[in-house]
């Protein structure tokens, strides 16, 4: 056996290792049109998950309209640009938050990585690394619409949680997004659905039932809803206070509606815990093999 071949079977065994030991799960949080509330749910789930014990962290990827830091009145000191182009850690570019919880501004293209050097990207392995038994979850805050940098990061990510309105042209937008990911993909990504701004259960409930029959008559896909998110006045308010209304508001529907949606999510999550989790360096690899395919 060459000297090759063994550092090759080496690092194998130590990514199984460490896949063992923990790996944090990618969540892509996104929508088919802008305005249905992607961020502001993003925010209050992570808020939510943070409350029942889960360690998580909010990656801002939505460029065009990052907002994560206003929707908690913060304005962050740096991004994950630093990391690529100052050489700065990992932890001097996370940032913290409403009630503790930690986030890191984008700042980067995606198909930036594709353009690196070799010892940028090692240097950005190394960091990115450091976040892998960190957390258990990292949530993907990303633009709305259809794009290839978009279904990229969906295509990579451990799963996607779709968030849409009663409005027909969100539901559109929300299938159109998801038949794009399946026409490009050899491997089914695994998609959630979160109806949010209902003004009626029954109109939550209908909105979930025709996303989900289209996804199963045309793309052979098993939509799981995981719950909804009725009209609140509240959460105005609170974007206007610049405090998430699970914090501010901890009693209004809207709270009441993401403290479901957590308990919800947990429990199917244990489900499907033996598919192996790609990892926040898994995904930034899938990411730049895609952007160099």
């Amino acid at each position: 056996m060459d000297q090759a071949q063994s550092l090759r079977e080496y690092m194998h065994r130590f990514n199984v290792q460490q896949q063992e030991i923990h790996s944090s799960r990618v969540i892509t949080i996104t929508s088919g049109k802008g305005g249905v509330g992607k961020s502001n749910f993003t925010l209050n789930f992570a808020l939510g998950l943070k409350a029942v014990g889960k360690k998580v962290i909010v990656l801002d990827l939505d460029l065009s309209t990052a907002n994560i830091n206003i929707l908690m009145g913060n304005s962050p000191r740096s991004s994950l640009a630093d990391v690529l182009y100052k050489k700065k850690s990992i932890w001097g570019v996370l940032e913290k938050g409403t009630e503790g919880i930690e986030y890191i501004s984008g700042g980067i293209e995606i198909q930036d990585l594709v353009k690196l050097d070799q010892e940028t990207i090692s240097f950005f392995w190394a960091q990115i690394q450091e976040l892998q038994s960190y957390v258990d979850y990292i949530l993907l805050d990303t633009g709305a619409g259809i794009s290839k940098e978009l279904v990229d990061i969906i295509v990579a990510s451990d799963e996607t949680i779709m968030v849409t309105t009663p409005e027909p042209t969100a539901i559109a937008d929300s299938y159109a997004v998801m038949k794009t990911v399946f026409q490009v993909s050899k491997q089914a990504p695994i998609f959630r659905l979160v109806v949010n701004r209902s003004h009626t259960y029954r109109e939550a409930v209908e909105t979930s039932r025709a996303l989900k029959n289209a996804c199963s008559n045309f793309l052979n896909l098993k939509l799981k809803t995981i719950g909804f998110l009725m009209e609140d006045v509240h959460v105005r308010q609170s974007v206007k206070l610049q405090i998430p209304f699970i914090v501010s508001y901890p009693y209004c529907e809207a709270s009441k509606n993401i403290k479901q949606i957590v308990c919800s999510y947990l429990p199917d999550i244990d489900e499907t815990s033996s598919i192996a989790t790609k990892g926040i360096r898994g995904f930034f690899e899938k990411i730049l093999f895609l952007g160099k395919s």
